[in-house]
């Protein structure tokens, strides 16, 4: 199992996007605004979208001050920011192609991806005194369910909704180009960028699945109402782990017990990829050698 604690990207790490930040109209503080309009707040590493709630009453009241929805709801990040934002579920689209350039200036070695829609994934690194450092494309096409010939010429075509890249060189000071290309609309909720730590092998017997917030209701004939919301990844992880790490592995987890990071339960299996918190771990020491941590992992929505 790995682990990512994320590098914050913030506006001096972020060199250029091609998602511009024009959602809606910035807030003005003398523009009076209409129920439900919709204006977008940026300064210094904030960026966000409100959404007025009483007609006509928003003047000179700063949403970023309103802490009880009185005059103004925050709705999300900008465009430009909601791959960036620790939600899974709010994505950054645009047309055909996203590329993000970053300058880290800390060490990493890895990337991980939620919620995508693209065909595929360029990285690149370069540095400005040893030039390009790291240089790959991958196709995003699942195989997972291509178990045959007939699936492989006609089943439909799948894509990886959650990757890993791991392997980058670290050369802190290298710019980090990042492009995703789609014949349409490309999509991507989350992207993270970190050094990762390898604790230890995964067992089987790992169990995965969602926690779903939409609203299912049916009324006295029995007809259902269903209201589709986020949901979010879980996992039970149990990890074999060397007793000279039992210590280093505690103090770890209970350094980020407030923090996202990115959980590889497993390079093979999509599913054991999760960006979130860990609920609960337990570590029995039961052998000389090594000891089994069992983990439970919560994904963000």
């Amino acid at each position: 199992m790995k682990t990512i604690v994320p590098i914050t990207i913030t506006d001096d790490v972020l060199v250029s996007s091609t998602i511009a930040e024009d959602d809606y109209a910035a807030w003005s503080s003398g523009t009076s605004y209409t129920l439900g309009q919709r204006v977008i707040y940026v300064s210094t590493d904030v960026h966000q979208v409100y959404e007025s709630v009483y007609a006509g009453s928003q003047s000179g009241h700063d949403p970023t001050l309103d802490t009880t929805n009185t005059w103004w709801l925050l709705v999300g990040s900008t465009g430009r920011w909601s791959m960036f934002d620790a939600s899974v579920s709010e994505q950054s689209t645009d047309d055909g192609t996203i590329t993000v350039k970053l300058l880290t200036r800390e060490r990493y070695d890895s990337i991980a991806l939620f919620n995508l829609s693209a065909a595929s994934l360029t990285v690149s690194m370069v540095d400005g005194t040893a030039g390009t450092v790291y240089s790959s494309t991958t196709s995003l096409t699942s195989t997972s369910g291509i178990t045959d010939w007939w699936a492989y010429f006609f089943a439909p075509v799948e894509r990886r909704v959650d990757y890993f890249l791991t392997g980058l060189p670290l050369y802190p000071d290298a710019e980090l180009t990042i492009t995703l290309t789609e014949g349409g609309t490309v999509a991507v909720g989350e992207i993270v960028v970190g050094l990762s730590r390898d604790w230890g092998d995964t067992q089987y017997g790992a169990q995965v699945g969602i926690t779903d917030y939409s609203i299912k209701e049916a009324d006295d004939w029995g007809n259902y109402y269903i209201t589709q919301r986020a949901f979010s990844k879980r996992a039970d992880l149990t990890v074999w782990l060397d007793n000279s790490r039992i210590d280093a592995f505690q103090a770890y987890l209970a350094g980020i017990r407030a923090t996202p990071a990115v959980y590889v339960g497993s390079d093979s299996y999509g599913a054991l990829l999760l960006y979130g918190f860990y609920k609960d771990f337990a570590i029995d020491i039961s052998y000389p050698s090594v000891s089994v941590c069992s983990l439970t992992v919560e994904g963000l929505t």
